[in-house]
């Protein structure tokens, strides 16, 4: 195991003494990329050692274009290098969970779990400090616990952020609320964040991990990928007994031996493919590679389930963006001065982590042609999240419009929550050292098209407002791309556009989905692989329905439940 998920089962496994964990991490310890503790540093991340470097296959409905995939790698998994946003999402979601036949999930069930994980602190900086609780940066205490898992806010707020805040609130209806982790996330402020009082990245390296990691039971190899798992099939059904590992340091390939458990945990790319080459999953994937299927199930790699982003980008005046801290080596080595000397400036500001989200009537979603959204169970929650990024987001050129080094932009991003498209991974080859095929599929569902189209129209408004748009610079609200080039009520024009610019917004889910096998299923609601025993699936390739927010709050979540039952099993309570 390893990943978010897997440092948070080696934590809870692990305390009572009971237990010997092992945890194999294929990639390094952060420490080796340092910018992923600073809330600025989060763009140098991408292409890192960090980052496994995936790209998807060509994306049919999104002009065939081929997009970068950012993955965590290393210890700690994709909370080190994730947007930093902690959101639970809707009460009604997790109930959907349960109606679905995964008992023990429901809201009320994994509500305490949430708590427990987490605990809110109060920033050490002055600055921050003086608008902690107050300013939309609020929260409801009973709401966190007092977890391994440290969550704030961000420091530097540029003004354009609190000019969003209203204009989401007086454009769009979208409440302005207290606390978006209550089990209605409904509602605009500024984000909770995975932030220590220092302002530094919180994640389960930095805390899970560091808690326990002088336990003599706990032994944590990095640099060491898995290869492929290990069974024993000499009984009614195969049970999982150990597996191998390539130890990079050494050069070796070992093999090590199970006593109770094997826990996959390697994110909802690498746990299919570590299932499909070790010999469960399709048994024409697994054929095509050369696989002698062990247990067929059809179900492995299949239905992933993602949230996209697309961005409307506005020129800004300088100090409601923070596009002037990149814009030369010299601004951004000052930038990280003040924040590493002070915990002030720019640099204690990641971008995209004041977001309002929205909720349609019903009667709303009719009239967009958005109707099989209720059909699919999703009317009870938020179906459209809007993110203020305080740069030209995400850092790329549009067909619209290069940004120009000595101008300063802002960007106003939407995020479908009830995307209806899914997506496969398959594999390459029978070897987990080549990366699988990655489809994600998106907007391949009409429905998804008519919630981005509407979504975008809504993002004009927000630009718009006055609380906003007197940020801008130059007409239309001083929005670049894609401008007057595209008319409000052209909504070819508006879907073209949103297909030349989507991006994935990194919560890829549900490739080993938890449902009763004959409605999909990889795992039950204990979250044991079907037709194999002793062995597990606990990460967010088992999430069955995608929360109306980012994953990893829920995933933090997952795990918690995952090392209750593997503790109440096995009488470690």
């Amino acid at each position: 195991m390893r990943g978010t998920a897997g440092l948070v089962l080696a934590n809870r496994l692990s305390e009572s003494g009971r237990f010997s964990v092992l945890v194999l991490e294929a990639g390094p310890s952060p420490e080796q990329v340092l910018a992923y503790e600073s809330p600025g540093g989060n763009q140098f991340i991408k292409g890192s050692l960090l980052d496994w470097g995936f790209i998807t296959q060509p994306q049919v409905h999104l002009n065939n274009r081929t997009i970068q995939y950012l993955r965590g790698r290393g210890l700690g998994g994709s909370s080190t290098t994730n947007g930093l946003f902690y959101g639970r999402g809707s009460a009604s979601v997790y109930d959907h969970w349960k109606e679905l036949g995964n008992d023990g999930w429901g809201w009320s069930d994994v509500w305490p779990l949430f708590v427990k994980s987490t605990k809110i602190v109060s920033p050490t900086s002055s600055d921050a400090l003086a608008a902690f609780n107050q300013d939309y940066k609020t929260f409801e205490a009973s709401a966190y616990g007092d977890g391994p898992l440290e969550l704030g806010f961000q420091g530097y707020v540029p003004p354009a952020t609190e000019g969003f805040i209203v204009a989401c609130s007086e454009a769009l209806n979208i409440p302005i609320v207290k606390d978006q982790n209550l089990g209605d996330s409904v509602g605009v402020k500024h984000g909770t964040t995975t932030l220590n009082s220092h302002l530094r990245r919180t994640s389960s390296y930095t805390t899970f991990y560091q808690q326990a990691r002088q336990r003599p039971n706990l032994k944590v190899l990095h640099d060491s990928p898995v290869t492929g798992l290990k069974f024993d099939t000499t009984g009614a059904r195969p049970r999982a007994i150990g597996l191998s590992y390539i130890h990079h340091t050494t050069g070796f390939v070992n093999t090590v031996r199970a006593r109770n458990e094997l826990i996959v945990s390697l994110g909802a790319f690498h746990s299919p493919q570590l299932l499909m080459v070790s010999g469960i999953g399709p048994k024409a994937e697994l054929e095509k590679v050369g696989i002698t299927p062990l247990v067929v199930n059809e179900n492995v790699g299949q239905h992933l389930n993602d949230h996209s982003v697309f961005s409307i980008m506005a020129r800004a005046q300088d100090s409601a963006s923070t596009t002037d801290m990149s814009r030369t080596p010299e601004n951004l080595r000052a930038a990280q001065t003040k924040f590493y000397q002070n915990l002030t400036g720019p640099y204690t500001a990641p971008s995209g982590v004041t977001n309002g989200f929205q909720k349609l009537s019903e009667d709303e979603l009719r009239s967009i042609g958005a109707e099989a959204v209720i059909q699919a169970g999703l009317a009870n929650q938020s179906h459209v999240e809007y993110l203020f990024e305080s740069v030209w987001y995400p850092w790329i050129p549009t067909p619209y419009w290069s940004p120009r080094s000595n101008e300063s932009y802002i960007s106003v991003t939407a995020s479908s929550l009830v995307q209806l498209s899914r997506g496969t991974i398959t594999l390459r080859t029978g070897s987990m050292s080549d990366a699988p095929l990655i489809d994600s599929n998106y907007y391949a569902d009409p429905t998804d098209a008519a919630v981005g189209i509407a979504s975008f129209k809504y993002l004009r408004k927000i630009l718009r407002h006055s609380a906003l748009s007197q940020f801008t610079i130059g007409p239309n609200s001083g929005e670049v791309s894609p401008g007057a080039a595209v008319a409000d009520d052209d909504d070819d024009a508006i879907l073209a556009y949103i297909k030349a610019n989507t991006i994935p917004n990194w919560h890829a889910t549900g490739t080993n989905r938890m449902l009763p096998k004959d409605q999909g299923g990889v795992v039950d609601s204990k979250l044991k692989v079907y037709d194999v025993d002793g062995l597990r699936v606990i990460d967010c390739s088992i999430v069955p329905v995608l929360p109306d927010v980012n994953i990893l709050a829920s995933i933090y979540m997952v795990a918690e439940k995952g090392a209750e039952l593997i503790r109440e099993e096995w009488g470690d309570n």
